[in-house]
């Protein structure tokens, strides 16, 4: 996934606003003890948008102070 479509997606994914917030830790467990390459492929690829994704945040954010 690229910048592009996870802000596309992110609107999308709002159903996990309501689940508890240990549902992300819970997440994050379950896929590093039974996927343990796809988490690892997820982390890295993560880390290299992370950058990207924190900035266009950033400009969303100057846009809305306004």
């Amino acid at each position: 996934m690229d910048t592009k479509e996870y802000f596309k997606n992110l609107s999308s994914n709002d159903e996990h606003l309501t689940l508890h917030p240990e549902f992300l830790t819970y997440t994050t467990v379950w896929m590093k003890s039974r996927m343990p390459e796809a988490y690892n492929e997820l982390k890295a690829r993560f880390k290299s948008i992370e950058g990207e994704i924190y900035a266009q945040e950033q400009c969303d954010s100057a846009k809305t102070d306004f």
